[in-house]
Protein backbone atom coordinates (compact mmCIF):
# COMPACT_ATOMS: atom_id res chain seq x y z
CA UNK A 1 0.00 0.00 0.00
CA UNK A 2 2.77 2.35 0.95
CA UNK A 3 4.91 1.56 -2.46
CA UNK A 4 1.68 2.06 -4.53
CA UNK A 5 0.87 5.72 -2.14
CA UNK A 6 4.65 6.50 -3.47
CA UNK A 7 4.36 5.57 -7.01
CA UNK A 8 0.97 7.41 -7.06
CA UNK A 9 2.89 10.49 -5.96
CA UNK A 10 6.07 9.90 -8.32
CA UNK A 11 2.94 10.38 -10.96
CA UNK A 12 1.60 13.60 -9.66
CA UNK A 13 4.47 14.90 -9.74
CA UNK A 14 5.40 14.45 -13.31
CA UNK A 15 2.09 14.65 -14.19
CA UNK A 16 2.97 18.27 -12.66
CA UNK A 17 5.94 19.29 -14.21
CA UNK A 18 4.80 18.21 -17.42
CA UNK A 19 2.09 21.00 -16.93
CA UNK A 20 4.54 23.38 -16.45
CA UNK A 21 6.66 22.97 -19.24
CA UNK A 22 3.85 22.83 -21.53
CA UNK A 23 1.81 26.21 -20.28
CA UNK A 24 5.83 27.84 -20.21
CA UNK A 25 6.66 26.33 -24.20
CA UNK A 26 2.83 27.55 -24.90
CA UNK A 27 3.57 31.35 -23.10
CA UNK A 28 6.72 31.05 -25.02
CA UNK A 29 5.00 30.46 -28.73
CA UNK A 30 2.45 33.22 -27.50
CA UNK A 31 4.84 35.90 -26.80
CA UNK A 32 6.56 35.13 -30.46
CA UNK A 33 3.81 34.89 -31.93
CA UNK A 34 2.87 38.82 -30.40
CA UNK A 35 6.44 40.11 -31.32
CA UNK A 36 6.03 39.00 -34.53
CA UNK A 37 3.23 41.08 -35.30
CA UNK A 38 4.13 44.54 -33.59
CA UNK A 39 6.01 45.59 -36.91
CA UNK A 40 2.55 44.50 -38.55
CA UNK A 41 0.65 46.95 -36.83
CA UNK A 42 3.35 49.46 -36.57
CA UNK A 43 3.12 49.48 -40.26
CA UNK A 44 -0.41 49.98 -40.70
CA UNK A 45 -0.39 53.66 -38.33
CA UNK A 46 -0.55 56.99 -40.40
CA UNK A 47 1.09 58.64 -37.08
CA UNK A 48 4.92 57.20 -36.88
CA UNK A 49 7.28 59.72 -37.20
CA UNK A 50 9.29 59.17 -40.51
CA UNK A 51 12.92 57.80 -40.40
CA UNK A 52 15.14 60.13 -42.29
CA UNK A 53 18.19 58.20 -44.22
CA UNK A 54 19.97 61.25 -44.89
CA UNK A 55 19.80 65.34 -44.09
CA UNK A 56 18.75 66.70 -47.53
CA UNK A 57 20.49 69.56 -49.24
CA UNK A 58 20.15 73.09 -47.53
CA UNK A 59 22.28 74.95 -49.96
CA UNK A 60 21.74 77.13 -52.79
CA UNK A 61 23.13 74.77 -55.32
CA UNK A 62 26.01 77.75 -56.73
CA UNK A 63 25.72 76.83 -60.51
CA UNK A 64 22.60 78.03 -60.32
CA UNK A 65 23.24 81.37 -58.85
CA UNK A 66 21.44 84.32 -61.15
CA UNK A 67 19.52 81.09 -62.92
CA UNK A 68 16.78 84.17 -63.80
CA UNK A 69 19.01 87.40 -63.87
CA UNK A 70 17.51 89.80 -66.73
CA UNK A 71 15.31 86.62 -68.29
CA UNK A 72 11.59 86.76 -68.59
CA UNK A 73 9.87 85.27 -65.66
CA UNK A 74 6.48 83.64 -65.66
CA UNK A 75 4.94 82.02 -62.68
CA UNK A 76 2.07 79.48 -63.09
CA UNK A 77 0.96 76.31 -60.91
CA UNK A 78 0.48 73.02 -61.18
CA UNK A 79 -2.47 71.11 -59.72
CA UNK A 80 -3.93 74.63 -58.80
CA UNK A 81 -2.15 75.39 -55.88
CA UNK A 82 -3.04 79.05 -53.74
CA UNK A 83 0.42 78.65 -52.45
CA UNK A 84 1.36 80.21 -56.00
CA UNK A 85 0.34 83.53 -53.91
CA UNK A 86 2.92 82.83 -51.36
CA UNK A 87 5.43 82.98 -53.96
CA UNK A 88 3.77 86.27 -55.77
CA UNK A 89 3.85 88.13 -52.76
CA UNK A 90 7.46 87.41 -51.95
CA UNK A 91 8.55 87.91 -55.96
CA UNK A 92 6.57 91.59 -54.73
CA UNK A 93 8.94 92.85 -52.68
CA UNK A 94 11.72 92.91 -54.96
CA UNK A 95 11.84 96.23 -56.75
CA UNK A 96 11.54 96.50 -60.78
CA UNK A 97 11.27 92.85 -60.81
CA UNK A 98 8.15 91.92 -63.62
CA UNK A 99 6.82 88.56 -64.45
CA UNK A 100 3.89 87.25 -66.18
CA UNK A 101 1.50 85.66 -63.67
CA UNK A 102 -1.26 82.39 -64.88
CA UNK A 103 -2.65 80.12 -63.40
CA UNK A 104 -3.68 78.55 -66.21
CA UNK A 105 -0.34 78.82 -68.30
CA UNK A 106 0.35 76.80 -71.43
CA UNK A 107 4.12 75.73 -72.28
CA UNK A 108 3.69 76.85 -75.85
CA UNK A 109 2.53 80.45 -74.41
CA UNK A 110 5.83 80.76 -73.05
CA UNK A 111 8.74 82.66 -75.18
CA UNK A 112 12.23 81.15 -75.69
CA UNK A 113 14.88 82.19 -73.34
CA UNK A 114 12.80 82.96 -70.15
CA UNK A 115 12.48 81.26 -66.87
CA UNK A 116 9.00 79.40 -65.68
CA UNK A 117 8.67 79.54 -62.01
CA UNK A 118 5.77 76.25 -60.98
CA UNK A 119 4.34 76.46 -58.30
CA UNK A 120 3.14 72.75 -57.63
CA UNK A 121 0.64 71.18 -55.22
CA UNK A 122 -2.96 70.04 -55.59
CA UNK A 123 -5.91 71.83 -54.57
CA UNK A 124 -9.24 70.01 -55.90
CA UNK A 125 -11.13 72.32 -54.98
CA UNK A 126 -9.08 74.92 -57.01
CA UNK A 127 -8.95 72.36 -60.16
CA UNK A 128 -12.84 71.60 -59.92
CA UNK A 129 -13.51 75.22 -60.36
CA UNK A 130 -11.01 75.60 -63.57
CA UNK A 131 -12.48 72.59 -64.56
CA UNK A 132 -8.98 71.08 -64.27
CA UNK A 133 -8.46 67.15 -63.69
CA UNK A 134 -5.46 65.59 -62.22
CA UNK A 135 -4.82 64.08 -65.81
CA UNK A 136 -5.36 67.56 -67.79
CA UNK A 137 -2.95 69.02 -64.83
CA UNK A 138 -0.16 65.87 -65.72
CA UNK A 139 -0.29 66.95 -69.77
CA UNK A 140 0.22 70.41 -68.90
CA UNK A 141 2.89 69.89 -66.97
CA UNK A 142 4.70 67.34 -69.34
CA UNK A 143 4.72 69.99 -72.23
CA UNK A 144 6.22 72.59 -69.71
CA UNK A 145 9.35 69.32 -68.81
CA UNK A 146 9.31 68.69 -73.04
CA UNK A 147 9.70 72.30 -74.02
CA UNK A 148 12.58 72.75 -70.87
CA UNK A 149 13.96 69.90 -71.92
CA UNK A 150 14.59 70.87 -75.49
CA UNK A 151 16.35 74.21 -73.92
CA UNK A 152 13.19 76.69 -74.60
CA UNK A 153 13.40 77.89 -71.30
CA UNK A 154 14.28 77.21 -67.89
CA UNK A 155 11.93 75.69 -65.50
CA UNK A 156 12.21 75.80 -61.94
CA UNK A 157 9.80 74.18 -59.65
CA UNK A 158 8.50 74.92 -56.10
CA UNK A 159 6.64 73.36 -52.99
CA UNK A 160 5.46 75.91 -50.80
CA UNK A 161 2.34 74.54 -48.73
CA UNK A 162 4.37 71.81 -46.14
CA UNK A 163 2.11 68.59 -45.48
CA UNK A 164 -1.12 70.12 -46.67
CA UNK A 165 0.06 70.01 -50.08
CA UNK A 166 1.31 66.29 -50.04
CA UNK A 167 -1.29 63.61 -50.72
CA UNK A 168 -1.12 61.01 -53.74
CA UNK A 169 -2.76 63.32 -56.40
CA UNK A 170 -0.06 66.11 -55.17
CA UNK A 171 2.70 63.94 -54.79
CA UNK A 172 2.31 62.54 -58.33
CA UNK A 173 2.76 65.57 -60.14
CA UNK A 174 5.55 66.85 -57.38
CA UNK A 175 7.10 63.25 -58.32
CA UNK A 176 7.07 64.36 -62.31
CA UNK A 177 8.35 67.93 -61.72
CA UNK A 178 10.66 67.31 -59.48
CA UNK A 179 12.62 64.85 -61.51
CA UNK A 180 12.15 67.20 -64.64
CA UNK A 181 13.32 70.14 -64.25
CA UNK A 182 16.24 72.86 -63.92
CA UNK A 183 15.97 73.32 -59.99
CA UNK A 184 13.66 72.20 -57.33
CA UNK A 185 12.74 74.29 -54.43
CA UNK A 186 11.04 73.23 -51.23
CA UNK A 187 10.35 74.15 -47.79
CA UNK A 188 11.16 71.88 -44.64
CA UNK A 189 8.09 71.20 -43.83
CA UNK A 190 6.81 69.51 -47.10
CA UNK A 191 9.89 67.24 -47.00
CA UNK A 192 9.11 65.26 -43.77
CA UNK A 193 9.66 62.11 -45.32
CA UNK A 194 12.20 62.89 -47.70
CA UNK A 195 9.90 61.97 -50.70
CA UNK A 196 10.59 65.79 -52.23
CA UNK A 197 14.63 65.25 -52.25
CA UNK A 198 14.15 61.89 -53.04
CA UNK A 199 13.12 62.53 -56.39
CA UNK A 200 15.14 65.10 -57.24
CA UNK A 201 18.08 63.17 -56.58
CA UNK A 202 16.51 60.32 -59.00
CA UNK A 203 16.29 62.51 -61.73
CA UNK A 204 19.71 64.31 -60.64
CA UNK A 205 18.15 67.80 -60.27
CA UNK A 206 19.88 69.90 -58.03
CA UNK A 207 17.76 71.05 -55.50
CA UNK A 208 17.23 73.02 -52.11
CA UNK A 209 15.22 72.44 -48.83
CA UNK A 210 14.69 75.70 -47.15
CA UNK A 211 13.13 76.54 -43.66
CA UNK A 212 10.45 79.29 -44.15
CA UNK A 213 9.90 82.38 -47.07
CA UNK A 214 11.27 81.74 -50.23
CA UNK A 215 13.17 84.98 -50.11
CA UNK A 216 16.68 83.75 -49.95
CA UNK A 217 15.82 81.47 -53.00
CA UNK A 218 14.50 84.50 -55.04
CA UNK A 219 17.67 86.23 -54.39
CA UNK A 220 19.96 83.69 -55.03
CA UNK A 221 18.19 82.96 -58.67
CA UNK A 222 18.17 86.81 -59.30
CA UNK A 223 21.58 86.99 -58.98
CA UNK A 224 20.71 89.72 -55.70
CA UNK A 225 22.76 87.77 -53.36
CA UNK A 226 25.94 85.73 -53.89
CA UNK A 227 26.17 82.15 -53.01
Amino acid sequence: MICLNKASQSTKKYKHSFTRAFLHAARLIILAALAALVPVFSACRNDQPAVLSYEPNVLFPSQLSGFAKDKKIYLTSIGQSVEIIQLMLTMNTFDGLEYTEDNLLEADEVEEGSVVFIVVGCSIKSLTENGLTKESETERAQAFIDRAADGDFGLVCWHLGGVARRGATSDSLIELLFGNCDLALFKAEGNYDNKLSDWAISGNVPYCQFQTNATDMLSRLLGVTDV
